[in-house]
């Protein structure tokens, strides 16, 4: 499970769930890109210091291939550390939902990640 997710006060996630597709109206509010942004960041963060505590002492470098919605289909984060590559490719749904099913495919790329680059 992806440990350093934003957390509110009640130990939930900082934000509301998103357990439906996104709508074509919910393009249209900022809230929804930021809450994207917000989780592919934990999962770099996550990545980073798993390959930290794995002896890889590199600054985690990335690059990305994102678009909107589920219908884009699978979004893209290239992870690089100095001499190695891996590829965290999910759909949309996948990251943004918080079904157990989708935390844990979430848990199974960071850790595949985390392998590829040590």
């Amino acid at each position: 499970m992806i440990h350093n997710m934003p957390q509110n006060r009640h130990g939930k996630g900082a934000h509301p769930p998103v357990n439906a597709a996104v709508t074509d109206q919910d393009l249209h509010t900022v809230d929804v890109p930021r809450e994207f942004h917000r989780r592919m960041a934990a999962i770099i963060d996550t990545v980073q210091t798993g390959i930290w505590q794995e002896g890889v002492h590199d600054l985690l470098g990335y690059a990305t291939d994102y678009a909107f919605g589920q219908q884009r289909g699978f979004q893209t984060l290239v992870l690089k550390s100095k001499h190695r590559s891996a590829y965290v490719r999910l759909h949309w749904d996948t990251v943004m939902r918080d079904t157990v099913a989708d935390r844990q495919l979430v848990d199974e790329a960071i850790r595949n990640a985390i392998s590829e680059l040590r």
